[in-house]
């Protein structure tokens, strides 16, 4: 299928042949027939971002426009002011040969005058954030009484903004006659409860599972300890030389402080959030797209919007709250059918939420370990090597010095001269990272994983417990000081109310044992003696007795009647064993 067979007139054709568009995406094949009758009917469309949503409804859109008729005609509702700006410059474009049609954004954080001014030259489109849009109305500079098509852009970010009350306003002042068309990449219950108030029997249309993921992005997860989480970032931006891509942050300190440290550590990073002025954003986004910035670290309501084709990565410094917004985040890349990555920093704590995510998002995150230093330094070995062997045009102004400066390094072999110009590109990247340690957080092992891991076992028994305060440091303790073996060497350790189990390897058991006969703890004797390994370590708390006559009462405590409590009586003091 290609636009031709989706019925646009032949000024559409041009423009989206000029555009360079040539097959339409799943959401622009269903959408822009069922919308281009006279009468359009009422539409909710739900589809992933960046899979080609302002061109389903646009071009429809742009077909129901009469350009000799002054009058607003469309409106697209659109979240935030980068989203406004996006959706106005590409519906100009739609309409590169419809003259007459006149396209004017409204949002704010720009001088309202120059808007108003625009819409009394007369508009038949008008893009607009609610907030800005209900202050025009409020002074009477748009009238909404000619509306025949009203698009609501991202209306689940619209209600996480807050802006009900402003939509609600809005709405009740478009016609009841005007289409009503609803295009968003998730179906919450706030925005289905929107649709229902504002839009009867609408043509439903939905390119993949609600809140799912795209299919062509490929999604990973790094397990991070947190006071690693910076240096986890940085290895995995480092390890991608070439990459461009988009970090999310939690919050707007957040999303400035990571980008001071990733700009103080040599990587070029600028913050995008909601403490920027319009003319701050605006630099940064044409930064940004320029790609003289090859991270751009955001909040989630500031990267709202934003159109990048190129993003190769997403990088998910703090997990969302949401899933839903996950999907957002990560649609970031991967746009107009290209693929990408996008990457999850997750600690312990945050597994969970990583498993909400795969459930709602219906996808899959493929574990990765954080790369080593040596990791980091031999894929920009490599990288830059093939950069050097990627040139195939030299500049003349090289080429004319060539013979000058090649008695600068005669005698040196073509490894040697390639080796020299590795060391002055990378010599900062190989020093940053030359007493790098393996950050990567130990695994964490099932149950049965760690007693496969661990081997043959025996089991040993002390007669001290809780009542003698002890606790699992105090036997690890006791046996590695006075058995000689490590820590690693001890399993599990269950303490009881008056004695204590704990499992050692095989290989040391006789030696633990010998070493603990005669040692005492807070001036009782250990009596260590080996039981049952098949054992359950919680036999005791289902009744069921361990070994023969361990289990009568311990002698020296006696009970207190008054408060039920365990009291010593005096006795006398066991003396260590030697060291």
């Amino acid at each position: 299928m290609t636009f031709k067979d989706l019925g646009l007139s032949d000024a559409l054709l041009r423009t989206v042949e000029g555009l360079g568009f040539h097959e339409p995406m799943p959401i622009q094949a269903e959408a822009i027939p069922a919308l281009l009758p006279e009468n359009p009917p009422d539409c909710v469309a739900l589809a992933a971002t960046g899979t080609g949503k302002t061109c389903a409804y646009g071009l429809p859109l742009l077909t129901h426009t009469v350009a000799e008729e002054a009058t607003v005609q469309s409106l697209i509702l659109a979240p935030t002011r980068e989203l406004c700006l996006q959706i106005g410059e590409e519906l100009a474009r739609f309409a590169k040969h419809l003259p007459e049609i006149k396209v004017v954004a409204c949002y704010g954080g720009a001088p309202i005058g120059q808007q108003i001014l625009k819409l009394q030259r007369g508009a038949q489109v008008v893009v607009a954030t609610p907030g800005r849009l209900c202050d025009l109305i409020r002074r009477e500079a748009v009238a909404l009484d000619h509306v025949n098509v009203c698009v609501l852009d991202e209306a689940d970010e619209m209600l996480n903004l807050g802006f009900r009350e402003e939509l609600t306003f809005i709405l009740d002042a478009v016609p009841e006659a005007a289409a009503m068309w609803l295009f968003s990449a998730t179906m919450p219950p706030e925005v289905e409860k929107i649709s229902k108030t504002y839009i009867s029997e609408p043509l439903e249309i939905t390119v993949g599972a609600r809140n799912e993921a795209q299919a062509n992005i490929v999604h990973h997860a790094y397990a991070v300890a947190e006071h690693n989480r910076y240096s986890a970032l940085r290895r995995i931006i480092d390890f991608v030389p070439e990459m461009y891509g988009l970090v999310f942050c939690r919050t707007r300190v957040d999303t400035q402080r990571l980008s001071e440290s990733l700009m103080h550590d040599g990587v070029y990073a600028e913050a995008l959030h909601g403490d920027l002025s319009q003319a701050q954003r605006d630099s940064v986004m044409r930064k940004f797209r320029e790609k003289a910035v090859r991270i751009l670290v955001a909040t989630d309501v500031a990267a709202r919007g934003l159109d990048v084709d190129d993003i190769t990565h997403v990088i998910h410094y703090h997990l969302p709250d949401e899933p839903a917004v996950y999907t957002h985040r990560s649609g970031r890349t991967a746009r107009a059918g290209k693929s990408g990555v996008s990457i999850a920093l997750v600690t312990a704590r945050e597994k969970a939420r990583l498993r909400l995510i795969e459930r709602i998002c219906g996808m899959r995150f493929e574990q990765r370990a954080i790369p080593t230093a040596d990791e980091v330094r031999q894929k920009h070995i490599f990288w830059l090597s093939e950069q050097v062997h990627q040139v195939t045009e030299i500049n003349d102004a090289i080429t004319t010095l060539l013979p000058a400066v090649t008695p600068l390094i005669a005698g040196l072999t073509p490894e040697e001269v390639l080796a020299r110009v590795l060391q002055l590109r990378l010599s900062g990247l190989i020093e940053a990272y030359e007493d790098a340690q393996d950050i990567n957080p130990a695994i964490s092992l099932s149950k049965a994983e760690r007693d496969a891991a661990f081997g043959e076992r025996q089991r040993i028994m002390i007669r001290v417990g809780r009542l003698d305060r002890l606790k699992e440091g105090a036997v690890v303790r006791l046996a590695c000081e006075h058995a000689g073996i490590k820590a690693t060497d001890i399993g599990a350790i269950d303490i009881k109310r008056e004695f204590a189990f704990f499992d050692v390897r095989a290989e040391y058991g006789r030696r633990v044992v010998s070493a603990l006969s005669g040692v005492a703890f807070d001036g009782r004797p250990l009596e260590p003696k080996f039981v049952d390994p098949s054992e359950d370590l919680h036999a005791k708390k289902s009744g069921k007795k361990t070994t023969k006559g361990s289990f009568g009462k311990k002698k020296g405590f006696v009970t207190n009647r008054r408060n039920g409590k365990p009291a010593r009586k005096p006795k006398k003091q066991s003396a260590s064993k030697p060291q």
